[in-house]
């Protein structure tokens, strides 16, 4: 799932032990949500871009009745968030900013959150992540005919692309064109790539690449590449302070791979392209299901 775990992202914010009943928003299921608690949850919604205009408190509503609807469901599966589960997703998340844990917390503050209601909010997202990937993958039980269906109208995704061996020779220094094209005079003559790199410099070097995606190449590799000719030997290219040229030893065309190969594959492209589609209606019938009263 990607909809959650975003720095500062937040649905809605934690009310703080005590905050006083002002008057009810919702109640979900015998779960009261306040006046209070929604307004918190607007305030940090706003500052943080999560939601904005008239209709802010509406849709913040929603989120905080989704969110009571899964801590039920939660409770239902017996599916809950260990200290450990919490602790890593934080630590990817600072990672993933490049903030030490110091620079991590004035973050959390200085967007108006306790840095406690944060990890609260955090930990709610886990647990959505956890109960939703189970309940929607229980409905992923396709059978072959939508399967192969899917793959033939995404066949293009599933193909093997091209890929091509290469043997890269690169050469430095202030002589270096001359002896990248000395090299490669070498190589068109039949000598083998890598002695021809060591018997015109000491700063020549011969790397066979093994087999390389053509789709992965810079395109300067790949223009230089498309000039290689029967040989299989392409012109001098200036490059990063070098001279290189890259000599194709062998080529494996792209395929349509057979519908057995790729059945896992398939089968998870399909969840990740419908799993928003999936995720609203598995919320539409947890809320079909649930008593929800709207003071709102």
């Amino acid at each position: 799932m990607r909809w959650f775990l975003l720095l500062a992202s937040f649905l809605a914010a934690v009310p703080a032990a005590g905050a006083a009943v002002d008057g009810l928003a919702a109640v979900v299921d015998g779960r009261v949500i306040t006046r209070s608690e929604l307004r918190q949850a607007v305030d940090l919604a706003e500052r943080t871009g999560r939601a904005e205009g008239p209709d802010a408190s509406a849709q913040v509503l929603e989120g905080l009745i989704e969110q009571a609807l899964v801590e039920q469901e939660a409770r239902r599966l017996g599916v809950a968030v260990t200290p450990e589960e919490l602790e890593q997703t934080v630590a990817d998340i600072r990672t993933r900013n490049g903030l030490d844990e110091a620079a991590f917390r004035a973050v959390i503050v200085g967007q108006g959150m306790d840095y406690d209601a944060y990890l609260e909010e955090v930990r709610s997202q886990i647990l959505r992540l956890k109960v939703a990937g189970r309940a929607l993958r229980s409905q992923m039980q396709l059978g072959d005919e939508a399967l192969r269906e899917y793959f033939l109208k995404n066949v293009a995704t599933f193909c093997e692309p091209d890929a091509v061996r290469l043997f890269h020779v690169q050469a430095g220094g202030a002589q270096a064109r001359q002896a990248a094209e000395a090299a490669r005079a070498r190589v068109l003559a039949g000598e083998d790539p890598a002695e021809a790199a060591r018997g015109v410099s000491p700063q020549a070097t011969g790397t066979d690449m093994g087999y390389v995606l053509f789709e992965n190449l810079s395109d300067e590799v790949r223009a230089v590449l498309n000039e290689a000719g029967e040989e299989g030997v392409s012109p001098v290219l200036e490059m990063r302070g070098a001279c290189h040229f890259f000599v194709v030893s062998d080529q494996r065309r792209g395929r349509i791979p057979d519908f057995e190969e790729v059945r896992d594959q398939v089968r998870e492209r399909y969840f990740v392209d419908r799993e928003e589609e999936l995720y609203r209606t598995w919320m539409d019938t947890l809320k079909a299901r649930a008593r929800i009263v709207r003071k709102m």
